[in-house]
């Protein structure tokens, strides 16, 4: 039987188990309780074989209803974080009253975390461009209560305007801006600046900025230029490939120039903690000033 062939016969979710289960070993919660964490992982991927959507809750109580094939969504469910070495940086650089802004926010696997952390003092500003993606995101921040949460159906860039959105349903975690500027059918939507945004909000500054947008860093990072400027203990945490920014003619090498020029220097994580980063810029990449 050809690999096609079973790609059509086997679901996504249960393809993906090949790699699930790997990263699911390696994690604390895993080393922790493995019973537990499997039957966790049964269960998600069950619900996942009904095909329209999973709803869960995750180890410390958070309620989430996620699409299936979902990665991120598994990961919360099953592990208690998507990245857990970074959840632990996290955890000690975001307290209440902050403010922690997540661009390319999923169904909230980042933004709902956050929203415990800063607490009602503080304020979170989710920004999910897909409008499927960004459905479940509003449900979910209105399932849990944290009325400082703000989810924004726009997309980030360099200057105000629209763009497309191309959507895998067997991989959605890679949701992105379509590098083709003729329009395929992906779903139109407006796009905003993160300078802008925050002057809408009234926000002066960030303390946390995640960026997940496969690819799309170097036109975010442009349209916030100000707002990074006005965050002296700012924090912002990249998530790099060089064929995801290839995709729109980029280099990596170009974001390390902006954030420097801001005096941002890339770190690594090790247990938590971050290192300055020596090698290529690669994966999870967190900014700091001195």
């Amino acid at each position: 039987m050809s690999m096609g062939s079973l790609k059509a016969i086997v679901p996504p979710s249960l393809r993906a188990l090949r790699w699930r289960l790997p990263w699911l070993r390696a994690t604390d919660a895993y080393r922790t309780a493995p019973l537990r964490v499997l039957g966790r992982a049964a269960r998600f991927t069950a619900a996942e074989l009904g095909g329209k959507e999973v709803a869960f809750r995750s180890p410390d109580g958070l309620r989430l209803v996620t699409m299936p094939n979902n990665f991120s969504s598994f990961a919360l469910c099953v592990a208690g974080a998507r990245d857990p070495d970074i959840w632990r940086f996290v955890a000690r650089r975001v307290g209440p009253g902050a403010v922690f802004v997540d661009a390319g926010a999923n169904v909230g696997t980042y933004a709902l975390p956050a929203a415990r952390l800063v607490g009602p003092s503080g304020h979170v500003i989710a920004f999910e461009a897909h409008p499927r993606t960004f459905g479940f995101l509003a449900r979910n921040v209105a399932a849990n209560d944290v009325p400082w949460v703000t989810a924004l159906n726009r997309a980030l860039g360099e200057a105000p305007g629209e763009i497309e959105m191309d959507f895998e349903a067997a991989n959605p975690g890679e949701t992105h801006v379509r590098a083709d500027a003729a329009p395929g059918g992906g779903a139109r939507v407006p796009m905003t600046t993160l300078d802008v945004a925050m002057d809408e909000l009234g926000l002066g500054r960030i303390d946390y900025l995640k960026i997940d947008v496969e690819g799309f860093e170097l036109p975010v990072l442009r349209g916030a230029r100000g707002i990074i400027a006005a965050s002296p203990g700012i924090a912002i945490q990249t998530e790099l490939q060089e064929r995801h920014a290839a995709r729109y003619g980029h280099r990596i090498e170009e974001i390390a120039e902006l954030l420097g020029g801001l005096g941002l220097r890339p770190h690594a994580l090790e247990n938590g903690v971050p290192m300055p980063l020596q090698g290529r810029l690669v994966g999870d990449v967190i900014w700091l000033r001195a």
